[in-house]
């Protein structure tokens, strides 16, 4: 009962800072990783059991790998046949822009999956349901864009499966940056806004 508490407050947040907070009271980030650090000091995670390690990354990357190649050359075909692929700019100026990105996709898996995942497997037992609810987590936070919300379902269940068997989100978060920089590039921009959510998404 108690995590179920604590996921609704801290889902909440997150959600008041994409709709509201982030143009009103951008400094409440701080407040949301406060909760984060010491929810997981409450609930003793380990760094493992939160998704960093560095031990199996290749076994990781290995098995994450089988899942995510078919996508990415999916990805890679329709930037080819759209002309799109050809338009990506690849120059070493671009190389901190990629790597942010990468971070940045790295953090997001440490919020859905060394928090959310983490916190609902502790109340749903299914690997798959938990899964599923992760996965419906992590598309309700790019409302209204539906191409987002439907490439965070699939890429969100996608990811809390693998989690669950090799609880690293570095390469998860590599991953993460691989596809989202295809998708930007690769399908029409009017699809995506520039990748906004929340209410930057209509402007």
């Amino acid at each position: 009962m108690l995590s179920l508490i604590e996921l609704g407050l801290i889902y909440s947040l997150v959600q008041a800072y994409i709709w509201r907070w982030q143009q009103t009271y951008p400094q409440s980030v701080w407040l949301i990783l406060l909760l984060l650090l010491a929810s997981h000091l409450f609930h003793r995670d380990t760094l493992r059991g939160v998704g960093f390690q560095i031990k199996n990354f290749f076994p990781a990357m290995k098995e994450t790998c089988w899942t995510a190649t078919p996508l990415l050359l999916l990805l890679v075909l329709i930037g080819i046949l759209s002309g799109r692929l050809w338009d990506i700019p690849v120059r070493w100026q671009s190389a901190p822009s990629v790597l942010r990105y990468i971070l940045w996709g790295t953090f997001q898996q440490y919020g859905l999956q060394g928090y959310f995942h983490n916190r609902l497997s502790e109340v749903i037992s299914r690997p798959v349901t938990s899964s599923a609810v992760s996965a419906m987590v992590f598309m309700s936070f790019h409302v209204p864009n539906p191409a987002l919300m439907t490439v965070t379902l699939v890429g969100g269940f996608a990811c809390s499966m693998l989690f669950l068997q090799s609880r690293n989100v570095f390469v998860l978060g590599l991953f993460h940056g691989a596809f989202g920089l295809l998708i930007s590039n690769v399908l029409p921009r009017e699809w995506l806004p520039n990748m906004r959510v929340g209410p930057g998404y209509f402007r």
